[in-house]
Parts: C-alpha cells; structure tokens; sequence
C-alpha cells in the first residue's frame, strides 16, 4: 500500500465540556428531595437560645474585666420585657445613668426570651434566685450571686423545656457557669 492509498482518518467529535440539561434536572430533583428531607430536622431554635446564652456569657465575661480595666462598677441589666441585655459603665459608682457613662446592649434573637417555665432549680449549691441586674466591682467580683434563665417561646409553647439554657453567676469570682437542660435535669456546660 501507497500512503496516497491511506485510509482517512477518522475525526473524533469532542463533546463539548459541562452538563446536559437531562442531568442538571436529575440533579436538582436529587437535591430537592433530600432538602425536603433534612430541613424538618433541624432545630434553629436550639441554635438561636445557644448563640443568645454564649453573647449573655461573653457580655457577663466583657463586663467584668471591664470594671477590672476600669476601675469602676460595671453594671449588667436583663431586661425580661424588652428581650435586652443592658451594660452600664457606672463611673460615679452610683448605680444610675448618667450623661457621661456609656451603655451597650443588644437584643436576644427573636423567640427567645428570659424565662425559667417551671424548669426546676438548678442543682445545689447553685444559688436559686433569678437575676435581673447584677454588677461587677473592682476587684472582678459580683455584688450577688444568681441566675438568668434562657428559653424558646416554642419550648414554653410546647411545655418540654429542651431549649433552656441557665447562666449561673458566683458572687466571690464573677464567673458564670453555663447549664443545658435535657430530659428533666440540668447538666453542666454546653
């Protein structure tokens, strides 16, 4: 054979790069069924009462060393209400605001409130009563001992009470101890 006489060669057709119609529609209804599957699962209530006790403890933590920093009493309102947390920097000691004393809060997110619904005590020796204001001295300490109970609106609907979170505040240190309600107790941490 002559190489005039050759075969021709045969061109190969390149498929163009990406998906078809077809399989980005199968993928979609693969998608979508498991969305519909996943999304009744999840629990953002949970998340929400998590995120709102972990900025109660970093607020409680911040105002602390700030009295400490400062040298002045720092002062820590729960405003049940309104939903709020309220910080007042108390330069003059005298436990009011006044115009020259800065004040910082923020607003739990919404469905969850300060509330105990009927969740028992904690355990003892935790102190039992509920705070509503508590402030920080000089030396980083607290002028009371106490608690403030967070929970969901859908958990006080609901009357399960899965959803409270307690923040225990030690009058000697200024430390608070974060409690997860699960089951009909209370256990420590998070």
């Amino acid at each position: 054979m002559y190489r005039s006489e050759q075969r021709p060669r045969r061109e190969h057709r390149v498929r163009p790069a990406g998906f078809s119609l077809t399989e980005m529609l199968i993928l979609i209804v693969m998608l979508s069924i498991l969305a519909s599957l996943a999304i009744p699962r999840l629990d953002y209530n949970r998340f929400r009462v998590n995120a709102d006790a972990r900025n109660v403890m970093m607020t409680l933590a911040y105002a602390q060393r700030l009295a400490v920093s400062l040298q002045h009493n720092v002062q820590v309102t729960f405003d049940a209400s309104y939903n709020q947390v309220r910080t007042l920097e108390d330069a003059n000691d005298d436990g009011l605001f006044t115009s020259n004393e800065r004040v910082r809060g923020f607003q739990l997110t919404e469905g969850v409130v300060f509330s105990q619904n009927s969740v028992a005590d904690l355990p003892a020796p935790s102190p039992t009563n509920l705070l509503t204001q508590v402030s920080f001295w000089r030396d980083g300490s607290a002028n009371t001992a106490g608690v403030v109970y967070l929970n969901t609106r859908k958990g006080i609907a609901r009357g399960d009470n899965e959803d409270a979170r307690a923040l225990e505040i030690a009058r000697a240190t200024g430390r608070t101890n974060w409690w997860t309600y699960t089951g009909g107790s209370w256990r420590k941490g998070n």
